[in-house]
């Protein structure tokens, strides 16, 4: 489900007060303050909570654990950056997402969601928060996109949409993690026109 406000996704809470719109950026704001500071691994829910000005019970009432409260608060601080418009054309709207994208993931914030996906693999819960607050909501987004270009014969149809995706986005994710050569805009060009290119080709007789 697409978020325009972060806790859209977070868990439904019972009989009480209203959750403080206040409070919430304030923690969220606080997070990642925190996160650039301390690191991940070392972020604790109660500093998170003395920042902010609320008790560490409404911390946890909103975010069952620490993974999705980062996940939260990383997505806040960049979401009009990266927030995916379902409609216009493949090549103007993705091409500037990826590139938007990679000057994120440049960013001290992008050391920030490198470190969430490295917890992840050793910590399932993390991973699971991580596809849930921040691919999908991006995905659902990209998806119709993607399925508007094929029924309009922009590319091919005989791809899913995931695939498609995970072949635009995970150069980036690679780069992001094993730092292996620069995320720059020139690499997101290569990218995206190499995998265009293969989306755009007619199908080899028998496929």
């Amino acid at each position: 489900m697409q978020r325009h406000h972060l806790a859209v996704n977070a868990p439904s809470r019972g009989p009480g007060r209203p959750r403080s719109e206040k409070a919430r950026k304030a923690i969220l704001k606080g997070t990642i303050e925190l996160l650039k500071r301390d690191g991940f691994n070392d972020l604790r829910i109660e500093s998170v909570a003395a920042r902010a000005g609320v008790g560490k019970a409404t911390v946890y009432r909103w975010w069952p654990n620490k993974a999705e409260l980062v996940i939260d608060a990383f997505a806040a601080a960049v979401f009009k950056e990266l927030h995916f418009p379902p409609t216009g054309s493949v090549q103007h709207t993705i091409r500037g997402q990826m590139k938007r994208w990679a000057v994120i993931f440049r960013s001290p914030l992008g050391q920030i969601i490198a470190n969430v996906i490295g917890a992840g693999q050793s910590d399932p819960e993390i991973l699971k928060a991580f596809h849930t607050h921040w691919v999908e909501p991006r995905r659902v987004e990209a998806r119709k996109l993607l399925r508007q270009a094929m029924k309009d014969g922009e590319i091919r149809s005989d791809l899913d949409p995931d695939t498609i995706l995970d072949t635009f986005y995970g150069p980036l994710y690679l780069r992001l993690l094993i730092r292996n050569a620069p995320l720059d805009e020139d690499f997101v060009d290569v990218v995206f026109d190499t995998v265009l290119s293969g989306l755009t080709s007619p199908l080899k007789p028998g496929k």
